[in-house]
């Protein structure tokens, strides 16, 4: 009923929440944390990203965080980016056999238990709020390079319209 893409999907949303506190997570983060490739993770955070649940930046300092609240991003919002539903598709409702009738039941329960839990859920929030912080050690004692600035306004004039 949920596919293996919509599971790695939901574990993916999960790990950039953990650890969007430390800045944007890239692909290779993610990558190394899921062990997927990252054509694979590219081909489940672009429906995520049309669905606005992630949002994305590239170049220096990019990569991907959830986009709003994740205590009001239910694990139905992500699964429903993957996931087809009978109710979604044109059937009568009135003359279905028992099988599919039973299994109309059976995706209804389904959706309702994933609509259930929210993102917050399942973040580990004792990571959250004790980052690991490591002194970095270097050979020459330079001063820590600053945080890259991620500007906040629209990077195309084709991005003005989204931003209304």
């Amino acid at each position: 009923m949920i596919s293996n893409r919509t599971i790695n999907a939901l574990d993916v949303c999960v790990v950039i929440a953990e650890l969007q506190h430390k800045g944007r997570v890239s692909t290779t983060t993610l990558s190394n944390r899921l062990k997927l490739s990252v054509s694979n993770l590219e081909s489940i955070l672009k429906p995520l990203k049309d669905h606005h649940i992630v949002s994305a930046n590239k170049g220096p300092g990019g990569g991907y965080n959830i986009q709003g609240d994740i205590a009001l991003v239910s694990m139905w919002d992500i699964a429903s980016a993957f996931e087809s539903t009978l109710a979604q598709q044109d059937h009568d409702t009135d003359g279905l056999s028992a099988p599919a009738e039973f299994e109309l039941g059976l995706e209804q329960i389904v959706i309702d238990t994933l609509s259930k839990f929210v993102l917050a859920d399942f973040v580990d929030l004792a990571a959250v709020e004790t980052p690991e912080e490591t002194p970095i050690q270097n050979r020459f004692k330079l001063k820590p390079l600053a945080p890259p600035l991620i500007p906040k306004a629209p990077n195309s004039v084709f991005q003005l319209s989204m931003t209304v």
